[in-house]
């Protein structure tokens, strides 16, 4: 570029054109990242990544096809099934443990590791306890017997952030039962 006066005279006509347009490039769904990952799991010949993905896959597409999903595949679903996948492979763990099939316990313990790539970052247990003494605050439990009522808040509150169990067990002390 010069700087002369035909040269930026060229670029506001290029510029007008819309050939010097700002582009958005749109966020990437979870379940494009996963189709992409799949592929990159094939080339590189990754099994462990390539079968949980696969399996993940096939999940989330039954998973669309109940009638709360409507056919859609978003960022809630994923992680809802991605937490529900995780919790099996816990729970193969501990079988193949107590089985004495230390090998397979391995495999599952590094698809688990592969699936938690998918959820966000747990909230840490004085965030949960933030949140439920906030719904406690609003709800306001009349002693033990309110647990009920405070779960269902917290849960609605804090869902794909932070798992049931952390959630009860917070409530369960800040409520005395």
């Amino acid at each position: 570029m010069d700087g002369s006066p035909e040269t930026a005279a060229k670029m506001r006509e290029l510029r007008g054109a819309g050939r010097w347009s700002c582009v958005t490039i749109a966020e990437v769904t979870l379940y494009d990242r996963i189709q992409s990952e799949m592929i990159n799991a094939r080339v590189k010949r990754d099994s462990v990544a390539l079968d949980t993905l696969s399996l993940l896959k096939s999940e989330l597409v039954r998973a669309s096809k109940e009638a709360n999903a409507a056919g859609r595949i978003d960022d809630d679903l994923v992680v809802r099934v991605t937490r529900k996948e995780v919790k099996r492979r816990e729970e193969a763990i501990e079988a193949y443990r107590k089985a004495g099939r230390e090998d397979s316990a391995r495999r599952e313990a590094a698809e688990m590791e592969f699936l938690r790539a998918y959820l966000p970052a747990s909230m840490s247990e004085q965030e949960i306890e933030a949140a439920v003494r906030e719904v406690i605050a609003e709800v306001k439990p009349e002693g033990p017997k309110g647990f009920g009522l405070v779960m269902k808040a917290a849960t609605a509150r804090l869902a794909g952030r932070a798992d049931g169990n952390d959630i009860s067990k917070v409530t369960r002390r800040l409520l005395g039962s």
